[in-house]
Order: C-alpha cells, then structure tokens, then sequence
C-alpha cells in the first residue's frame, strides 16, 4: 500500500514530506495514496495542501479518522510515450571502411 506518515513533523516539514511524496507518486503513475496525518495540525491543514496541489484531484477522510485517501492526476506524460531514434545509419563508415 503505498503510504507517507507525518506523525512527529512540524506542519512545514509535513508539507514538505507530503509535496514530494504526491509529486513522486504523479510521476510513478500511483492513483491514489494515504496520508496520515494523525489528529493535530496537519490534518486541518491537508485538504488546503490537497486543493493547492497542481498533482492531486481530492482528499476524503480513510476508515481511521487520523488518515486520509488522496487521489492522484494522470500523468499525461508517460515514460513509455517518448520515442527515442536508436537507429544509427552506419553507411558512412561502412564505405570509409571499404574504401581503405
């Protein structure tokens, strides 16, 4: 299950954890993750960070209420779409080659 605990984090450093974690599941195509958040702070704060998130679609609360379920953009941009040229044309050195 693809998780991040903020548990012990000031709210900076929780914000911190929570945009490269959303950002690292973006790019790896993940759906959807769970943050907890517990019930301080952070978690007043985490529907703000999900709203603000140019990654994430919505936050609702898990079945724990110190937890929440976050669902994540497609990443238009996959990996497998970019087409890389790995051909090589080597008539070139192939008649350099013949020519000595």
């Amino acid at each position: 299950m693809n998780q991040v605990d903020l548990h012990g984090q000031t709210v900076h450093e929780a914000w911190k954890t929570f945009s490269e974690h959303v950002a690292d599941c973006y790019f790896n195509n993940i759906k959807s993750t769970t943050i907890i958040t517990g019930h301080g702070q952070i978690g007043e704060e985490l529907i703000a960070w999900v709203h603000a998130n140019r990654h994430c679609q919505h936050a609702s609360k898990g079945r724990n209420t110190g937890a929440y379920t976050v669902a994540i953009k497609k990443n238009k941009k996959k990996a497998s779409a970019v087409k890389v040229n790995t051909s090589v044309d080597l008539s070139p050195l192939l008649r350099k080659w013949n020519n000595h």
